[in-house]
């Protein structure tokens, strides 16, 4: 079965493989979980956003989508307002414990995790949860995903084709980001260009692949992981120097970050100490960064995307209330099976950022947000 993936991003992407078993499975019983594939959209505005994944990056990717203030909610220019650019809306926060890391599926069985996000898109798009893996009697209503964002360019690049293939057998085409698509679309939007992605190993062969669908015209893509015992900025100037080791007459016009949690504004300031050309390195890393260079990161790439998709489709819920999470992990039930349960379902108000801050207090070290 070939079939044409028709993702998100605003470059066109095309994927053609046999979808997983499991797909096919779901696709039969028409009484069970693909009724939930078939019934979706029938949200509408009112549905959630969803976001997916690991643990620690969907925390720190709730954290930016709750508080985050980059555009004029009324006309959708880039101009703080003093509201969240996602005012009204709610976020369900599927943190998948039972599955994390996936770091050992690229490594053991891809099929594996292919299998995790069709059963983590089924998560989203139901409208009930269990209140505790050992009582399957007792269940939670829960919203419906209206988006998906998955917060791994592992789980997106392993999984996202059989979840769209899933929801285009049922005539429901799904609408969902991912961090490699849309930060590789970011990089892409003024045309060609020579990028480099700094990456973990094990995501480096899905940078390459979903870069290798896309049209992307003379652009070249250099995917390079450092060394993770050095500090930020070693890290930084080590992917600078296999970058120019890779291309020697490269000029580089932005460095793709996959890591959620990654200070931006401390390898910007490298960068503009790498300018002062102090040393011949400097010099030479200097004459390699294009006029413009960038660096671009999954936190602000997929909550920009996300904004315009939502404009685009007018999906906004417009309400004026401050934006609602809702907390769920995955767990292993009774009978074996994999069950999304409730863990912190609540309206957060005015003490949303005291809320964030104690829930995300495990893994905040890795993200500063903008202070400006």
């Amino acid at each position: 079965m070939l079939l044409v993936a028709a993702l998100s991003c605003r470059r066109p992407v095309s994927d053609r493989r046999d979808t997983i078993p499991l797909v096919k499975q779901l696709a039969v019983d028409t009484t069970g979980a693909f009724s939930l594939v078939q019934s979706y959209r029938n949200a509408g505005k009112t549905g959630s956003i969803a976001i997916i994944g690991e643990p620690g990056p969907c925390m720190l990717l709730a954290e930016r989508f709750l508080t985050v203030d980059a555009v004029d909610n009324i006309d959708g220019k880039a101009a703080k307002d003093r509201l969240p650019d996602f005012a009204g809306e709610v976020f369900d926060i599927i943190l998948d414990v039972y599955n994390a890391p996936y770091s050992h599926f690229a490594a053991n069985s891809t099929d594996s995790l292919r299998e995790v996000a069709v059963r983590s898109a089924l998560f989203a798009v139901d409208s009930v949860c269990l209140s505790s893996a050992f009582n399957t009697a007792n269940r939670l209503r829960k919203s419906r995903a209206k988006v998906m964002v998955l917060a791994s360019s592992l789980l997106s690049e392993y999984g996202q084709f059989d979840i769209d293939t899933l929801f285009k057998m049922a005539g429901r085409p799904p609408l969902i980001l991912s961090p490699a698509e849309t930060m590789l679309a970011d990089a892409l939007e003024d045309g060609p260009a020579d990028i480099a992605v700094w990456a973990p190993r094990e995501a480096k062969a899905a940078y390459k692949a979903v870069f290798d669908r896309m049209d992307h015209g003379e652009a070249t893509l250099t995917v390079v992981t450092p060394e993770e015992t050095m500090d930020v900025r070693m890290r930084l100037r080590e992917v600078l120097r296999r970058y120019r080791n890779q291309r020697p007459d490269g000029r580089l016009s932005a460095v793709i970050v996959d890591d959620f949690g990654m200070d931006l504004g401390m390898l910007q300031a490298e960068i503009e100490h790498i300018h002062l050309e102090i040393t011949e390195e400097d010099l030479a890393f200097s004459r390699m960064l294009l006029p413009g260079f960038r660096f671009i990161a999954p936190m602000e790439s997929l909550t920009t995307a996300c904004y315009r998709l939502l404009r685009r489709e007018n999906l906004f819920t417009h309400d004026i209330a401050y934006p609602e999470a809702r907390f769920y992990q995955t767990e292993e039930g009774l009978d074996g099976d994999l069950v999304l349960v409730g863990i912190s379902p609540g309206y957060l108000s005015s003490e949303m950022e005291g809320f964030i801050d104690i829930n995300t207090s495990a893994a905040r070290y890795f993200y500063v947000p903008d202070n400006d």
